[in-house]
């Protein structure tokens, strides 16, 4: 009762909303993906991995970490990752490398295809290109997770999944459709983003005017077959 009550007085009300008088705007059109702190902080650090370390122990997952094998270009956790008190995305991503290795044979097979199932898409998510094809397999590694989440229920490590991290992975194939890639929008891209907006804006009105130059051409084609095949004289059908 007293945690309510402190964070209720954290709360201020909003009486004027700014995006109120603006009739074409969608507010929640805005809320574009996080990579940092949806995925890599949410739902790999502060869901995934603490549902494995309730699965498998703290000192268990810890010492997987310790005796990997090292390797170039992989990240050597000498001391585990429980001594680990700031976390970077670099720690986050080396940790996700590995994580499927680390953990197989120390899971059930339906854990691991959670596990691999997230990391899959928070791999596709950060694609710098995404075409339908990469788009549709993202589609298939959140169907697979959803398909095989109740393990974690099954297990008594999660009670549910109204976790609003989880729910955000859903909006991430339509805001990549709408945006583009989300290397353009993430929280780690902190160089010149006015111009780079600036530039993506130019970019979207030259896709907007070869889209409507493509569709006349494609009318005009059309209409020059009807009148051809109808015997109409040539710039009767505009009469």
């Amino acid at each position: 009762m007293a945690d309510t009550l402190k964070m209720l007085q954290c709360l201020h009300a909003v009486y004027e909303l700014f995006w109120k008088d603006l009739p074409f705007s969608n507010i929640f059109a805005y809320i574009t993906p996080d990579i940092l702190h949806q995925l890599h902080k949410g739902v790999f650090h502060n869901h995934l991995l603490q549902w494995c370390v309730s699965i498998v122990g703290e000192k268990e997952i810890d010492a997987h970490f310790q005796v990997m094998s090292q390797f170039p270009g992989l990240q050597h956790f000498a001391k585990g990752i429980l001594m680990v008190s700031q976390w970077t995305s670099t720690e986050y991503k080396e940790m996700q490398r590995v994580f499927v290795g680390l953990l197989s044979g120390a899971v059930d097979d339906h854990v691991l295809m959670v596990i691999h199932s997230l990391l899959d898409f928070i791999y596709f998510v950060q694609c710098q290109q995404h075409m339908d094809l990469l788009l549709k397999a993202m589609e298939e590694s959140l169907k697979t997770f959803h398909i095989h989440k109740y393990i974690l229920i099954n297990l008594q490590v999660c009670k549910d999944f109204n976790i609003p991290k989880i729910h955000s992975l859903q909006h991430y194939v339509s805001s990549i459709q709408a945006l583009g890639s989300t290397d353009g929008y993430n929280m780690d891209n902190k160089h010149d983003y006015v111009e780079q907006m600036v530039l993506w804006l130019q970019q979207q009105e030259v896709i907007h005017c070869k889209s409507m130059y493509l569709a006349w051409r494609q009318l005009r084609t059309l209409l020059g077959a009807i009148t051809k095949s109808l015997n109409i004289p040539l710039g009767a059908e505009s009469l």
